[in-house]
């Protein structure tokens, strides 16, 4: 015989009752913007002063996300 658990029953939330990020005053997609700019900021700072060793991973992945950014940015502005 197996013994309940003394732990309470956690009641999973719906996930279609979730509201989007930007609903909510965008708050949230602004502090993601923000942590986006401090993610960019600590590579290139990794890919300019950092070990020598890495500094060619930081700089490639710098190089690969500003080719995706323009490019969705050419397509975007080509969209409208």
């Amino acid at each position: 015989m197996t013994k309940p658990s003394p732990a309470a029953e956690t009641a999973i939330a719906d996930a279609s009752s979730k509201k989007s990020c930007c609903s909510k005053m965008k708050t949230c997609c602004q502090k993601a913007t923000r942590a986006r700019e401090i993610g960019l900021a600590g590579m290139t700072a990794m890919a300019t002063f950092g070990p020598k060793r890495f500094r060619p991973y930081f700089q490639q992945i710098l190089a690969v996300i500003a080719v995706a950014t323009a490019a969705i940015e050419f397509f975007r502005k080509r969209k409208d």
